[in-house]
């Protein structure tokens, strides 16, 4: 009976360290790359929260709306997809919609 009830615990738990809930109501994209990594934004007034397999982060917008960044991390809208660039990785490029694909 401990084991099971330990194991709901630790599952519940991990569960819930891996969704960062949020208060507002943003617009969310899901994008697909060709490189074969996944990354979720969430569009906000003031910063986008870009959720990697890495973490989450809160990325401002630079001149123009034209980017987000947080001083390390980029990342580019473009009509057809987007572009994210991190320190000691490759640009992930090519990255669609899977739903306007």
């Amino acid at each position: 009976m401990r084991i099971l009830a330990f194991s709901t615990v630790v599952v519940l738990s991990i569960g819930l360290a891996s969704t960062a809930w949020t208060r507002d109501d943003g617009e969310v994209e899901t994008y697909q790359c060709r490189n074969g990594e996944r990354f979720t934004v969430e569009y906000h007034p003031s910063h986008i929260r870009l959720r990697t397999g890495a973490g989450v982060f809160a990325l401002r917008a630079g001149a123009g709306n034209s980017d987000y960044s947080d001083g390390q991390t980029v990342f580019r809208p473009t009509a057809d997809g987007a572009t994210l660039e991190r320190p000691g990785l490759p640009p992930a490029s090519d990255c669609v919609r899977p739903d306007k694909a």
